[in-house]
């Protein structure tokens, strides 16, 4: 009785523990992630600098870093808890390796005369990555501003008012990445 009770009880474990990597190994075709709807195209226009970074810092000490590239890529690096630049650039560049594991940071920027539109993936609860689609205008050649946000799998938007600064910066991230052609 003992040895029956036992192999139920293994037949339970075994048939949960492969439920489990099935759900686990199927979840990205269950739940795929969005495509992006803007198309990668090269930006070959002066609208905004393209040798450095740019910054906004939100919260009272946080900071969000992109870098754009001329191939149409846009990288958020990451959210920095600081404002000072000179940590963060340290920061940065030890972190650059993890970057390319990470699709969620990657990205596709359009600039139509002083529009300016990036989309990218984030991070979504209990499902794939959602495309979210920010946009808004240049100032100048080293200030942009996002106003609003739109994602695409809600149908919302969250209005804005991101200030991003241009810092020159180098040496930036190679831009070559698997999600992005």
């Amino acid at each position: 009785m003992v040895n029956e009770l036992k192999f139920k009880n293994m037949k339970r474990i075994y048939l949960f523990i492969s439920i489990l990597i099935i759900i686990s190994c199927s979840c990205d075709k269950l739940f795929p992630d969005d495509k992006l709807s803007l198309q990668r195209t090269d930006y070959t226009g002066n609208d905004l600098r393209m040798n450095g970074y740019y910054y906004t810092y939100y919260n009272p000490n946080s900071t969000n870093v992109y870098f754009m590239y001329r191939n149409g890529i846009i990288l958020r690096v990451s959210s920095f808890s600081t404002q000072n630049l000179d940590e963060i650039e340290k920061e940065m560049v030890s972190d650059y390796k993890y970057l390319y594991d990470t699709k969620s940071l990657w990205g596709i920027f359009v600039i139509d005369g002083v529009k300016i539109q990036y989309e990218r993936w984030v991070s979504s609860t209990g499902s794939g990555l959602r495309a979210a689609l920010s946009s808004g205008y240049i100032e100048n050649d080293t200030t942009f501003h996002i106003t609003e946000t739109y994602f695409n799998s809600t149908g919302e938007t969250r209005q804005g008012n991101e200030v991003y600064h241009f810092k020159q910066f180098s040496p930036k991230p190679d831009s070559t990445n698997v999600y992005i052609k």
